[in-house]
């Protein structure tokens, strides 16, 4: 089956844009001619030929194969899109330029798809980078919104030391505003100014981080304990450009503590003293007794003298008028002792009954004496029946210990109360 077939015909004239034509003789072959081969006095074919897409040009007498043609180079030249072809208009057309076309398709399509691919690739980053920067911000909200709603102190200072941010938590516990307290120096908080210096000395000099338990003040000027953790914020250059400081409020927690101590004083106090007397008990003078003889090794020069009394008829007296009276007599003698000693250096305790003892540091048997008759003088001012005081003294010796300095001066008490009572015995 041929293609159909396009007629053209030959103008008998050399195309000036062409070197070259085809020429059909009458016997059917056919020649070459061109400018150095003229083709005047042969007959030119003004027959009509039929050009098939594919096999033979064919007309009359003459039949050129395609295969020929091209094989001699006859179809040659395009000559501004127009083939010509022994003088006759576009012969082979459609044998080149439907390859061209596909490629031309091909390239094109290549080139739709690469750019649809960069399109692709260049969407998939703006993309990406769009969701990035929507997830730091998201992430700059969040962190905003806890330095915000937080309920512990969280603030930040440039590197003067001047607020710049005071969160929720700051504000409640301070009670300033973000306006007000924005711009004032950090130390105007503090209680102490020696804390400011040295927060603003080693964590804004020196870069250090610091932990610190530190009072502070607010706003009313009340006073609030916080546990201080603070640290240096530095650019991107590593220079400190200021200070972020989060604390937490241990004004509650300090109160329980203090309350704590001062329980815990009360009952080391209780455990070393006498209900009734208000003295210390028998426990914490064989303990105190102690340690002044420690003392007194160490120190030869120093002296150390002690006192044994005992109530002189305390139990006739008692049985008598009743046992309240006879906690009383006990009360009294117990003031007496606190009056006439020195506070801050002598002690007095109840040794147990009717008994009690006085240590006297840096005081020697002579001075010891002075104060047994002072005691004695102001317990017979209450005349409490016939009571009185038999009291003994001893003064420690350098190579004693506690038991033979006790057992010298309870000597020395009995000795008094055998000649009669109300006596000093040394």
């Amino acid at each position: 089956m041929r293609l159909p077939a396009r007629s053209v015909g030959c103008t008998g004239e050399q195309p000036r844009s062409c070197s070259w034509h085809a020429m059909v003789s009458p016997g059917g072959d056919y020649k070459k001619c061109g400018p150095e081969m003229p083709y005047r006095g042969e007959r030119r074919a003004r027959s009509r030929m039929t050009v098939p897409l594919l096999g033979e040009v064919r007309e009359g007498p003459a039949a050129i194969p395609t295969r020929k043609l091209l094989n001699l180079g006859i179809i040659h030249s395009l000559c501004g899109g127009t083939l010509i072809v022994g003088g006759y208009l576009g012969a082979a057309i459609p044998l080149l330029l439907f390859p061209a076309a596909v490629l031309g398709l091909l390239w094109s399509t290549a080139v739709a798809y690469w750019i649809k691919l960069l399109t692709d690739v260049q969407a998939k980053r703006i993309e990406r980078a769009s969701v990035t920067s929507r997830r730091y911000q998201n992430i700059a909200k969040y962190f905003e919104s806890i330095l915000q709603d937080s309920t512990d102190i969280i603030f930040t200072t440039d590197s003067e030391g001047l607020i710049l941010k005071f969160n929720k938590g700051s504000q409640i516990h301070f009670g300033y505003s973000q306006e007000d307290v924005v711009g004032t120096p950090l130390k105007e908080l503090f209680v102490n100014e020696a804390d400011s210096r040295k927060i603003l000395d080693d964590v804004l000099r020196s870069g250090k981080s610091m932990n610190e338990e530190i009072p502070m003040k607010t706003h009313e000027g009340e006073i609030i304990h916080l546990n201080l953790s603070i640290s240096e914020m530095k650019d991107e250059g590593g220079q400190i450009i200021g200070m972020v400081v989060t604390a937490k409020d241990i004004t509650e927690r300090k109160k329980l503590e203090m309350e704590l101590v001062k329980k815990n004083h009360l009952l080391e106090r209780l455990a070393i003293t006498d209900s009734l007397t208000e003295l210390y008990n028998a426990r914490h003078f064989y303990d105190q007794i102690k340690r002044e003889l420690t003392r007194l090794r160490r120190n030869p020069d120093r002296s150390l003298s002690l006192l044994l009394l005992d109530i002189d008829r305390f139990k006739q007296y008692n049985d008598s008028e009743g046992h309240q009276m006879g906690d009383q007599v006990l009360r009294s003698l117990a003031q007496v002792i606190k009056v006439c000693i020195r506070g801050d250096i002598d002690s007095g305790y109840r040794y147990g009954g009717d008994e009690f003892v006085v240590v006297l540091p840096d005081t020697d048997k002579k001075q010891a004496r002075v104060v047994a008759e002072r005691i004695q003088k102001q317990f017979g001012a209450f005349k409490f029946g016939r009571t009185g005081l038999s009291i003994g003294i001893a003064q420690a010796r350098n190579d004693e210990d506690e038991k033979s300095l006790i057992r010298r001066t309870d000597e020395a008490m009995y000795r008094a109360k055998r000649s009669g009572g109300s006596r000093i015995e040394i």
